[in-house]
């Protein structure tokens, strides 16, 4: 089966492809490189690895009864069958055979119905079109996009029975409000039909016609990294180069890397951060609006029981761990402390959790103000790895004073 990649109406590259959506090869003959997908590009198998990245994970929400009941036999099926579209950028494959344009399988425009986080038993309207862009989603966490009012809308789940990952959302967007800073997406929760959990939550799309997602995965992955050169350094040399504003971008990073230090989002990989850029003039203007901080505040995770804990958390980030990715900021006053929801309203939030334990909502509120009391002293100064390193010792010498004798049963 042969298509041709496309970015809108412009052609990329031929490429074959097995009946259940596995990219076979593609010709090396790139058309308009300069239009060609960035992620990966510095790998010599590159448009295999982005088609397959490309694919929503098998192990998403409900993804592997979906695709048994719509007789697809893996992700990459699903996607071949929907073009390859999203609603984050403007690539998709176009059948060799057809007439087909970018109006009139653009998902921005045309309308699509696929609920795949409640996908009905029996579906026969034939009013919307075949694809979606649900094919394209990725994340392990169950979502949805759909349309409501006219407007696209990514519905998201949680992965317990707990509201947590989706009042997360709600409070960063909170915290982002009084911080009164402009670049973050707003979140509002939603109950979600048939689940175990109280609240899902939702938002709006962010991208258009005229803006694109970039992640920074697909910015640090489109060249080779100097080895002497930190991914977080070569994401901002590399975004510089494409046109934005280098101090602006730091300055986003920061903000974000101190927001997540106070909410302990643990989860700000690459794909969780991106850059906009321009659809026409390819120019990169912006990093994207703050989005997917459910991560954060203890999910999945045990209640740190010491201070040490608390500043030990690890990070899928660009450092291991909260307190490296301090190091890489500059300018601490770009969160005001005075300015940060408390206690009361994040167990208020958690409240609205009908499964919370009141004990867990009592510690999560105790150890987020602990946090804050910790920025604090980063603020003014504080060397926090000195501090956790004291911690450290406090906690040997007190084990060693109790006499502790080692044996084996």
């Amino acid at each position: 089966m042969e298509y041709i990649i496309m970015r809108k109406d412009e052609p990329i590259t031929l490429a074959q492809f097995s009946e259940d959506g596995t990219m076979l090869k593609y010709s090396r003959n790139i058309q308009n490189i300069e239009l060609a997908p960035l992620q990966e590009k510095s790998a010599s198998d590159w448009l295999n690895k982005w088609w397959k990245e490309r694919t929503i994970p098998i192990k998403q929400g409900k993804v592997a009864q979906m695709l048994q009941k719509k007789g697809l036999s893996c992700p990459e099926h699903y996607l071949i069958k929907n073009l390859g579209l999203s609603l984050t950028d403007y690539y998709w494959i176009k059948p060799i055979d057809s007439d087909l344009k970018w109006k009139d399988v653009n998902l921005f425009e045309n309308d699509f119905r696929d609920n795949i986080l409640s996908f009905p038993e029996n579906d026969t309207n034939t009013r919307y079109p075949q694809y979606t862009p649900n094919s394209s989603l990725q994340g392990r966490l169950e979502k949805s996009w759909m349309i409501k009012d006219e407007k696209r809308i990514l519905v998201k789940g949680n992965h317990d029975k707990y509201s947590s990952e989706s009042i997360n959302e709600v409070i960063a967007a909170r915290i982002h409000e009084l911080q009164g800073y402009d670049n973050y997406t707003k979140y509002g929760l939603v109950r979600i039909k048939n689940k175990y959990y109280d609240y899902g939550c939702y938002s709006e799309m962010f991208t258009s016609q005229k803006l694109e997602l970039v992640s920074a995965y697909g910015v640090v992955t489109s060249e080779k990294q100097p080895n002497d050169m930190s991914s977080y350094e070569f994401f901002i040399h590399t975004c510089g180069r494409h046109g934005i504003d280098p101090g602006q971008l730091r300055r986003d990073l920061e903000y974000q890397i101190m927001t997540d230090f106070i909410m302990s989002d643990r989860d700000r990989h690459l794909g969780n951060v991106s850059i906009l850029r321009d659809a026409e003039t390819l120019q990169f203007l912006r990093m994207a609006p703050i989005y997917d901080s459910g991560e954060s505040l203890f999910v999945h995770e045990g209640i740190p029981v010491s201070d040490k804990e608390l500043l030990d958390i690890e990070t899928n980030s660009f450092a291991s761990t909260e307190v490296k990715l301090l190091r890489y900021v500059t300018d601490k006053s770009l969160v005001d402390v005075t300015k940060l929801p408390d206690k009361k309203y994040i167990m208020e939030m958690y409240g609205k959790d009908s499964q919370m334990e009141e004990k867990r909502i009592h510690m999560i509120g105790e150890w987020y103000e602990r946090k804050i009391d910790y920025f604090r002293d980063f603020q003014l100064g504080k060397d926090l790895n000195q501090v956790k390193i004291s911690l450290s010792r406090k906690m040997n010498q007190r084990h060693q004073g109790m006499g502790e004798e080692e044996f084996e049963v």
